[in-house]
């Protein structure tokens, strides 16, 4: 007999060229006991440092499992904002499916079985959340890997690659890691799956966790089905994102997670940098793409447009589905313990339940001794294969290492250390054309590890991105794949994601979200930029060089106005933009005041008074409470247009043309604070500034808004008299700050926050959210706000750094969808008597403000073909209600196939006389569109508003979608 050296019997061993008593795939810690001399019918070599691989076999006989379940309804979600206590976005409508509390006491499940859905989300109207999971009795099988994960606090992103052996933390995972021996317990129902508890935004690393999944026992599913025995191997990334959670309204939420949140950073007036800190290297190997699931596909049926989400943890969930949120998408989260957890039902007599599957990072997990495996076991998968082949259903992987599932191989070790770029391009959208991605453009992966690639499998793979050529690969390297293994459908990304605080992650989703709904669905993609300038005719202390003052000129006004016919011009086709201004109109009495006829035509001047200091930011006044500071005289508006006309600025706004070129809104008379404020002060804030609205003309502009506010300060929030008096007033809504969590909605961050008495002191005013930037309100020049953002935000560098840092986060809310507004102040307007500032290579005669526009619109329409859409903050303000008002609807679309064709959808909801319309993306418009509002803006596909009134409404296609 010949000796074999110990290294040769570990080769043949790991590539499967011989059977040991070790798994191929998985690297011998010692010498392995040979048991055959003979490879296996299928191998997947990869790297053995911490990659490995899955074999998987499906029976052609494998059945879909009709899995019964409890959905308890209740609304999971999250907000994102650049606070240091605040939560991420997370969902849209993730509910929860459960199991019964006593695992045994429902008929239609066996006592043999898990419950059929532990750890599903739905999407359902109610806000409550009521969840618990399942321990399932097989262990995992399929693949992890480890993602960036960053927080903020740090200027830049940064990243490590993790080596085989090196993890960290899991943020935000909703299991505790099982012992490596330890096995899991069948049929126990246990209390795990969505958390309730937010993470802060500054929490952030994930761990490596590649994975090969162990074989498990044959066992029944609850319909009483045998599910097939297949033992298998595989690894893949996961990732454990930071900044996420799931958070419930405490008024109503249930859950059996704790609800404990982990604060962060300190936050200050000014945007927090939402940068990444730490992570990362995919350590994954794919799911076996040689299983063999050949489930017959299914001619005629109906199919939910639902998308099933499955990922480790809530954070990681968030990531996987913050992007159909924004769009409005419905879907369903389940969320798979390193223990494992029984599918929800995939189909039913009524047809299939999901119209498409993502799993993020292939939900694998450390098992110790048998290493990095996927947390669902092999025959689940070949369940959703076969699932996918039956219906002509799509799946999305991202997070995962090239390999044989995905028709790829790896080119190296991964990419990119601290400090090395790579930028990532779509290279075809043929396949998602109505994505309006624009290909060649690239953006940075900076903090979020990759693996370029190269394709293997030219018969089932093709390329759709790339990774350019740098220092760590000399030529372009494939990104991401979509794969047709036989009429089975995957996307593939090897790259991870990380939402929460990555402009690139909320860029690329939109590729895989238009390419799995095939461009239908319920939901739309829009994109708002509303900007809005605080403290028109107030005057500024300036923060750089002390001792300025500077209050907007006629000249200053001329030069935005011309602007932006020329920014327009800029944006791509259908776009429509207009700078809002908020208005105070005692700066304009003031001003007309010191005028030589002032004194004898103002009526001894304007509203004076001495401020008192601030209070906290966010101090709860008593009720009744406060000193009044305004005087006792003038009891109503009285002053005359004589007056007014004193103030050449007053003139310039009277200029109809001028009006119109620009939104305009009440920012209160004086612009006194109000966090302590009487009714008397704020009542008299609102109802002299309408009359000075009305009296100059300026409530004539064509987007004027008479409902809404800006508040001083963004102050007032938590005065209930201030609050009773804007709504005696006739305003119900107004701005907020992003900055500030406790003026966001924690259910979700496509929603506005409304006022509470217990917190507010008054129920029910509606408070949009707003972004801040760092274009400081108390600065007129780029070295005003750079020095300012040098002070008190650890800002360093240049103007042009503080452009891009501005750039970053900015793109990271347009992908996202995010429809909040913008906030800048009259200062930042000042074009004249400054220098030039150079943006993208031209200089002009630009203000701050100007500046920051200028930089948003190019890297967009770089990047996209989608309009840029101006809303008056009226119109913003009932969009953000009317998302709120439908997302409680439960709403939900249904695909009609016939003869492997989407021939038609219909439309529901659980609150069928939804009082909102319902939103219906189409490819192209449907034959009849029933005489409901139809929009088509710009190169977005078209958008039917589709208002339901007691019962379901179907569309037939004008153009099948052939599956």
């Amino acid at each position: 007999m010949v000796h074999v050296p110990t290294w040769a019997l570990k080769v043949g061993c790991f590539y499967g060229l011989i059977t040991c008593n070790t798994r191929p795939g998985v690297w011998p810690k010692n010498k392995p006991v040979v048991i055959a001399w003979e490879r296996p019918h299928t191998t997947h070599p990869n790297p053995p440092s911490h990659h490995t691989t899955t074999t998987a076999v499906v029976d052609s006989t494998t059945t879909l499992p009709v899995v019964t379940t409890t959905i308890q309804s209740g609304i999971v979600s999250s907000v994102e904002t650049v606070s240091s206590t605040s939560t991420a976005p997370q969902s849209t409508f993730v509910t929860s499916v459960s199991s019964s509390d006593d695992p045994g006491s429902s008929s239609s499940v066996p006592s043999s079985s898990s419950s059929s859905c532990p750890d599903c989300s739905v999407s359902v109207p109610s806000q409550s959340l009521t969840s618990s999971s399942a321990i399932v009795s097989s262990p995992s099988s399929s693949a992890a890997h480890s993602s960036s994960s960053l927080a903020t606090g740090t200027s830049s992103p940064v990243s490590s690659p993790v080596s085989s052996g090196v993890s960290s933390s899991n943020v935000g995972s909703s299991t505790q890691p099982i012992s490596p021996t330890s096995t899991p317990v069948s049929s126990t129902a246990a209390s795990t799956g969505v958390t309730s508890s937010p993470l802060s935004s500054s929490a952030a690393s994930s761990s490596p966790a590649s994975s090969s999944p162990l074989s498990s026992p044959a066992t029944s599913s609850p319909s009483g089905t045998p599910t097939s025995a297949v033992s298998s191997s595989a690894a893949s990334s996961s990732a454990s994102s930071s900044a996420v959670s799931s958070t419930v309204p405490s008024s109503s939420a249930s859950s059996s997670a704790t609800s404990k949140p982990i604060s962060s950073s300190t936050a200050s007036s000014s945007p927090v940098v939402s940068s990444p800190s730490v992570t990362t290297s995919m350590s994954s190997t794919g799911i076996s793409i040689s299983a063999t699931a050949t489930a017959t596909a299914i001619t005629n049926a109906n199919v939910a447009a639902n998308i099933l989400v499955i990922a480790r943890d809530s954070a990681s969930a968030g990531v996987a589905s913050s992007g159909l949120n924004s769009y409005g998408i419905p879907f369903t989260t389940l969320i798979v313990p390193q223990t494992g957890v029984a599918l929800p039902a995939l189909n039913s007599s009524s047809g299939g339940n999901f119209g498409g599957i993502v799993v993020a990072s292939e939900v694998s997990y450390d098992y110790g001794a048998t290493g990095f495996q996927s947390a669902l076991t092999t025959d689940q998968w070949n369940q959703l294969y076969a699932y996918q082949l039956a219906y002509s259903v799509r799946m999305v992987q991202y997070d995962v290492y090239p390999g044989p599932n995905y028709g790829a191989s790896a080119v190296g070790g991964g990419c990119c250390d601290t400090g090395v770029e790579q930028d990532i391009s779509f290279t075809d959208i043929s396949d998602f054309p109505t994505s309006g991605l624009r290909t060649g453009a690239g953006v940075s992966t900076a903090g979020l590890w990759h693996y370029p690639a190269t394709i293997s499998n030219t018969t089932s793979t093709k390329q759709i991105a790339k990774f350019a050529a740098n220092s760590v690969t000399a030529s372009d390297s494939v990104a991401a794949v979509i794969n047709n293994f036989d009429g089975r459908e995957q996307l593939a990304y090897f790259i991870g994601f990380d939402t929460t605080w990555s402009a690139t992650s909320n860029y690329l989703q939109h590729a895989w979200i238009t390419w799995i709904t095939r461009g239908l669905y319920a939901g739309y993609r829009r994109v708002n930029l509303n900007t809005q300038i605080d403290d028109m005719f107030l005057e500024t202390d300036i923060y750089y060089p002390s001792g300025n003052t500077f209050r907007i000129t006629t000249e200053d006004m001329d030069g935005v106005r011309d602007w932006i016919p020329t920014i327009l011009a800029k944006m791509n086709a259908g776009s429509i933009y207009f700078p809002e201004v908020g208005h105070n109109g005692n700066g304009n009495i003031e001003n007309s005041s010191s005028t030589d006829s002032g004194a004898s035509q103002c009526n001894d001047g304007a509203i004076e008074y001495d401020s008192p200091p601030d209070t906290a930011l966010e101090f709860q006044k008593p009720l009744g409470s406060g000193t009044n500071l305004w005087p006792a005289t003038p009891t109503a508006y009285d002053w005359t247009t004589t007056c007014n006309k004193l103030d050449p600025l007053l003139n310039w706004w009277t200029t109809t043309a001028n009006l119109n070129s620009f939104g305009s809104i009440s920012h209160t008379f004086t612009h006194e604070e109000q966090n302590n404020a009487t009714y008397f002060d704020v009542n008299n804030e609102i109802s002299f500034n309408q009359a000075w609205l009305k009296a100059t003309g300026i409530d004539q502009g064509i987007h004027f808004t008479a409902n809404g506010i800006i508040p001083p300060a963004i102050t007032g929030l938590h005065n209930g008299d201030a609050l009773r008096a804007w709504w005696d007033n006739g305003i119900t809504n107004c701005v907020g700050d992003n900055t500030r969590p406790a003026l966001l909605n924690t259910a979700n961050s496509m929603w506005p926050y409304f006022t509470v008495t217990s917190t507010d002191g008054f129920d029910g005013m509606q408070v949009n959210p707003r972004w801040a930037t760092r274009i400081y309100y108390n600065c007129d020049t780029p070295a005003c706000t750079l020095q300012e953002w040098i002070d008190t935000s650890a800002g360093s560098g240049t103007f042009d750094d503080l452009l891009a840092t501005e750039k970053a986060d900015t793109m990271r809310h347009l992908f996202g969808l995010h429809h909040d507004g913008y906030m800048f102040h009259q200062a930042n307007l000042r074009n004249t008597g400054v220098s030039p500032i150079t943006i993208n290579g031209v200089s002009g005669q630009y203000s701050i403000f100007q500046a920051w526009v200028e930089t948003q619109v190019a890297e967009f329409v770089r990047l996209v073909t989608w309009p840029l859409i101006t809303l008056k903050h009226a119109d913003m303000s009932a969009s953000f209600l009317a998302r709120f008002n439908r997302d409680k609807c439960g709403y939900s679309l249904k695909y009609t196939i016939s003869n492997k064709k989407i021939t038609g959808v219909t439309v529901s909801a659980t609150d069928s006389s939804c009082s909102s319309p319902i939103p219906v993306t189409f490819p192209s418009a449907p034959s009849d569109t029933k005489g409901f509002t139809v929009e088509q803006v710009g190169s977005d596909p078209t958008t039917v508003w589709v208002q339901l009134s007691g019962s379901p409404v179907s569309f037939t296609l004008s153009t099948p979608i052939s599956l």
